[in-house]
């Protein structure tokens, strides 16, 4: 998840474009992995907010 944050406790988002950009960078296995842990209710829940992101980057592909 480092990737899509600023700092290093997860705390702030990167903007949308560099989000885009570190999501196309990473493998399809990668993304896929991503996407799976979202769908994990305590998962989702924590990252509520990046993992809207995701959702929004994933239905991208």
């Amino acid at each position: 998840m480092e990737p899509f944050f600023t700092d290093s406790g997860m705390k702030t988002m990167k903007s949308d474009d560099e989000m885009k950009a570190a999501w196309a960078a990473m493998s399809k296995d990668d993304q896929a992995m991503m996407m799976k842990e979202c769908q994990d209710a305590a998962m989702s829940k924590a990252y509520a907010p990046f993992c809207e992101k995701l959702q929004a980057l994933g239905g991208a592909n």
